[in-house]
């Protein structure tokens, strides 16, 4: 065997022996599988951000992006709630105030201002749902506020100032004003100088507080008459002079509303004091039994203040009364009562007429016009409604009539009311169905000075 065929044989036995080049690659039109982020499953938390996570059916929503954005943010403003609201409670406990009625206006208004901050941090898609996630800077977000609520502490810390010169109208309104300035920021305990150039830093709500209660200590209403005597149903045009003033300094004080109220009675006079701090009110009809009673002057702070101030200062005003002295009227009675063209007397509608009087106003009857107060007149009278049928049918006859309340005095009518139709019916006499009618009357009178 030669040298060379040796060395042949060799190379083809390394050449066999040798590992194949590996085949090319299969085709394939599949794109990669993307992994989906983890913020889907798990909402981040850190010390920097508040995080919130939308998510919106692509099938079932018009703009799912949009959708899944206003979630994500609507989740950061619940984190922004729970932080106010904690806020807000450790503030009340600090200044034993009352911000429960501020609480909604005060969230509403961060978020609505806080959120223009928010920005989108990420996007998913998958075949079925869209996924957002948003994020707010802390630190950005608190910067903010704290700069909002300097701007805040100033304004109103100026109005308070100027509030202090004196009990007065405009002292009401800036108070309001300083209130409602920091109204938004009062979680974070807006603060001023309080005495000014004491160096003390006090929070700013129980300052006004403070104040508004003080300034209404200080204010009284003055009287001429502090009393007087009148009689029920008369509108005898008494007046009594009203004077407001600042206790502590004498000064007068002007457009001051006052609340007017008859034996505490829910309805109120509301009256404004001019210039010179004086006004006039006009005693309206009474219509209340004799006897003794106090017409009570306060201040109106529902006019004085917003609702917001009342909310969180609960004023109580000072009442100041003046004494009513009720009078039991003398009343001369006249009444024309027929049936049917014929004179009744001792109908029970006269009666129940004068009950009504007695019950009411503790009336007393004469029977001379020179020692009356008043004049009642009644006049009442029954005709036959409908001709009768036949004898089996009964007949029918209705009564009315007026009655008229005039001021023996000055002539002046206090009263002229209509009395209702009532029906009466008999089967045997027209007279008796009448009289039956005028009972009815009686009955079911129904006046609104006897109500």
């Amino acid at each position: 065997m030669s040298r060379t065929f040796f060395i042949g044989s060799l190379l083809l036995l390394i050449a066999s022996c040798a590992p194949k080049p590996p085949g090319p690659a299969p085709s394939s039109t599949a794109a990669p599988k993307t992994m989906s982020p983890a913020w889907i499953n798990r909402q981040p938390a850190d010390d920097n951000y508040w995080y919130g996570v939308g998510t919106a059916d692509i099938k079932t929503s018009e703009d799912p992006r949009q959708a899944a954005r206003q979630r994500a943010l609507s989740e950061i403003a619940e984190q922004l709630k729970v932080t106010v609201e904690s806020q807000l409670t450790d503030v009340m406990e600090a200044t034993n105030m009352d911000y429960k009625e501020y609480s909604r206006s005060i969230i509403e208004t961060r978020v609505e201002a806080s959120l223009d901050y928010a920005e989108i941090s990420d996007s998913y898609k998958d075949k079925r749902r869209q996924y957002v996630l948003a994020k707010l800077d802390k630190r950005q977000y608190f910067a903010n506020l704290e700069r909002k609520k300097k701007d805040a502490e100033k304004v109103a810390g100026d109005l308070i100032i100027r509030s202090m010169a004196g009990v007065s109208a405009a002292a009401f309104t800036n108070l309001t004003l300083a209130l409602e300035t920091v109204s938004p920021y009062l979680d974070l305990a807006p603060q001023m100088e309080y005495p000014a150039g004491s160096g003390q830093m006090e929070n700013i709500s129980p300052v006004i507080s403070k104040i508004l209660r003080e300034y209404n200590n200080r204010i009284q209403v003055r009287f001429d008459p502090v009393s007087l005597q009148t009689i029920p149903l008369i509108n005898d045009d008494k007046r009594i002079t009203v004077k407001v003033v600042d206790e502590e300094t004498g000064q007068s004080l002007a457009s001051i509303w006052l609340k007017v109220s008859f034996n505490d009675a829910s309805n109120h006079d509301l009256i404004l004091t001019k210039d010179d701090g004086s006004t006039l009110y006009q005693m309206k009809r009474i219509m209340s039994a004799a006897g003794s009673y106090a017409l009570a002057f306060f201040v109106d702070y529902e006019s004085m203040l917003s609702d917001k101030a009342r909310s969180l200062v609960r004023m109580v005003p000072r009442k100041f009364p003046v004494t009513v002295v009720l009078a039991a009227p003398k009343i001369m009675f006249a009444e024309t009562i027929t049936n049917l063209g014929d004179q009744v007397p001792n109908s029970p509608i006269v009666g129940s007429i004068k009950r009504c009087f007695e019950d009411n106003y503790s009336a007393t009857f004469v029977d001379n016009e020179a020692d009356a107060d008043m004049l009642l007149s009644l006049h009442v009278s029954t005709l036959e409604h409908t001709e009768r049928i036949s004898d089996i049918y009964p007949y029918f006859v209705h009564a009315s009539g007026s009655l008229s309340l005039v001021n023996a005095t000055t002539g002046q009518e206090i009263l002229n009311a209509i009395i209702a139709e009532e029906k009466g019916a008999d089967f045997n006499s027209i007279e008796k169905a009448g009289i039956n009618a005028l009972k009815k009357l009686a009955r079911e009178l129904d006046l609104d000075l006897c109500k």
